[in-house]
């Protein structure tokens, strides 16, 4: 989530992240991210470093947006990253 807005997550990597939310994103500004797992969150900060509007055919409008990470350990964002990541099947390992 993005300021407890639902977001959903692209790539990840232990400086940043790409997502796509329907709540507004804009360059230079600050959210709060927490990534889910289980019960838990994995919850830094976020600072919008890139975004943009897209309109895709027969979906809701969206931003995508690449933010940069702060206020959570580097080997725990990778840690998060390696538990989720998908494998070119599609099949989460």
């Amino acid at each position: 989530t993005l300021d407890g807005n639902p977001a959903e997550l692209v790539d990840l990597s232990t400086v940043g992240a790409q997502v796509v939310s329907k709540a507004v994103l804009r360059p230079n500004q600050r959210v709060r991210v927490a990534l889910p797992e289980g019960r838990r969150h994995l919850r830094c900060a976020g600072s919008v470093v890139w975004a943009s509007f897209e309109m895709p055919s027969g979906k809701s409008p969206r931003y995508r947006a690449g933010l940069k990470l702060s206020g959570v350990e580097s080997d725990d964002l990778q840690d998060f990253a390696d538990r989720h990541k998908v494998d070119p099947s599609g099949e989460t390992r």
